[in-house]
């Protein structure tokens, strides 16, 4: 082989072309949130723009261990299509699905505990002293979560087919998928918050009801897609639902680990949220779900450049390549820096004018008085967020990536139990350690916290993944595979390390 040569830009080209599709559909995803939460805070108030932040939460809990054990199937896919392994790749995505649903039927009877979870809390910040939420709060937060526990089979179902097309480097679908999604919540959500001919208005039962809508719209596309003519003929998409379980198995061996890292980050920030800054009463939960509204404006893009690096660092792993992988890291890491501190950089000079669309609610029921002053508060507290939020933006843009990139190469394991010790220390203790000792900061005083925690663990993701460790996993069983048998794939692939030479073993 020729002498190596760098082209740096060669594979910040490669990571846009396989991560723009995938973050311009997780700004889809996120267009479709903010547009929920505005719609929610300029039509009902603060009161329910706080519910539905703290429910929507909660309520991710227990989706957030599925979520994480099904972003393994893009892993498997990426592998072996980088393998030359097309009829696995259909036959991975299979047990995905079946495992989403699943595990989305398993959580069902959890919506009949919130009333009692809701309540609990309640009870819980009032015994540190805090503000309590109102039995109104109470109800409402109760319903939007019964909604969100109820479609949870449709949006894992949804995201296990998403991770499929990632992991065949067509993130266009999902792409094409989300934004339609977008269209039909945004519709539903106008009709059913505010009414419409014989139709009630809803209010934030509507938009639940929007959301519901919608993932069941994007579940159906998704799998027209899947099921259509070339990708069976490619990946075996029809046939490959029959003899699931090793497939099942392997997802559930390497994506536990992964779940469970979801999961307790997931947990630290529901306590985060639903606890710590509830403590302060609903103003603050107002405040932190507007500035958090913009942080996903932020950082859901830049986890779409994660998924991007996780399939490209999959596909090389399973060319032999890793130097390849590597090289792709590096440049998506470049990518999702530039984006990020944009972002925060424009955060900080503009967090004002964009607290201020959430801060100016027109149904707020309260005394026209009162109601200016909960305005202020929301515009003071949600621009100092911003400004903690500005501050950590290039570090969780380099923790994403490269968390993306450790699960490409199926590396699941050690950042779990990194993140258990970070998140439960720093989060949840150093933030209840504020409340506790600096409760004169208010909300702010864990979100210090919190960002130093966000920082921390930026560093401690991209050491992982320079340390090497992760080229030292193997996923495919090459010595001795257990599961059916590859069907040979052959897709041209650019090297452009090896003098500009092509790569054909996929």
């Amino acid at each position: 082989m020729a002498a190596r040569t760098d082209k740096p830009m060669w594979g910040v080209g490669e990571v846009l072309v396989l991560a723009l599709p995938v973050a311009a559909g997780m700004i889809g995803t996120t267009i479709m949130q903010f547009v929920d939460g505005l719609m929610v805070a300029r039509l009902t108030g603060h009161e329910s723009l706080s519910a539905q932040f703290v429910s929507a939460i909660l309520s991710f809990l227990p989706a957030s261990v599925a979520l994480g054990t099904l972003s393994v199937v893009n892993t498997f896919v990426s592998q072996n299509l980088g393998a030359g392994r097309a009829r696995r790749c259909g036959q991975y995505a299979w047990g995905g699905l079946y495992l989403a649903v699943l595990m989305g039927a398993l959580a069902l009877p959890v919506a009949a505990v919130g009333p009692r979870l809701f309540a609990g809390l309640a009870r819980l910040i009032a015994g540190w002293g805090g503000q309590q939420a109102g039995p109104r709060e109470l109800a409402l937060q109760s319903m939007y979560f019964r909604y969100m526990i109820a479609g949870m089979p449709i949006m894992l179902a949804s995201r296990a087919m998403g991770q499929f097309f990632f992991g065949i480097h067509r993130p266009w679908v999902v792409m094409v998928v989300i934004l339609l999604s977008v269209a039909v919540n945004a519709g539903a959500n106008y009709v059913l918050i505010t009414g419409a001919g014989p139709l009630p208005a809803l209010g934030l039962e509507g938009a639940a009801i929007g959301t519901l809508i919608a993932w069941t719209f994007g579940l159906a596309m998704l799998l027209c897609f899947f099921l259509r003519g070339g990708n069976d003929r490619q990946f075996q998409t029809r046939s490959g639902w029959r003899r699931p379980v090793p497939f099942c198995r392997d997802i559930l061996r390497v994506g536990w680990p992964a779940g469970i890292h979801f999961g307790l980050d997931i947990s630290a920030w529901s306590i985060f949220n639903g606890v710590l800054v509830a403590y302060f009463g609903p103003i603050h939960k107002a405040a932190s779900a507007a500035a958090t509204r913009y942080m996903h404006v932020s950082f859901m893009p830049a986890i779409g450049i994660g998924i991007a690096c996780t399939a490209l660092v999959g596909r090389y792993v399973g060319m032999g390549r890793p130097d390849l992988a590597r090289h792709r890291t590096h440049a998506a890491v470049g990518v999702a820096v530039a984006y990020m501190g944009l972002c925060g950089l424009g955060f900080f000079l503009f967090r004002h004018p964009l607290i201020g669309l959430f801060s100016q609610l027109q149904a707020d029921p309260s005394p026209a008085a009162a109601n200016a002053d909960a305005q202020a508060e929301i515009l003071r507290i949600g621009a100092t967020v911003l400004i903690c939020a500005a501050i950590f933006q290039c570090f969780d843009a380099v923790g994403i990536v490269f968390a993306g990139a450790l699960r490409g190469a199926g590396d699941t394991f050690w950042p779990m139990v990194i993140t258990f010790v970070m998140a439960w220390t720093m989060v949840v203790g150093g933030g209840a350690a504020m409340v506790r000792w600096v409760p004169q900061l208010g909300s702010i005083g864990p979100w210090i916290v919190a960002s130093a925690y966000v920082i921390a663990l930026g560093m401690v993701m991209a050491w992982r993944f320079e340390s090497g460790a992760w080229r030292k996993i193997d996923l495919l069983g090459r010595d001795g595979p257990t599961v059916a048998a590859p069907r040979a794939l052959t897709v041209p692939v650019a090297d452009p390390i090896a003098d500009g030479g092509r790569d054909e073993r996929m």
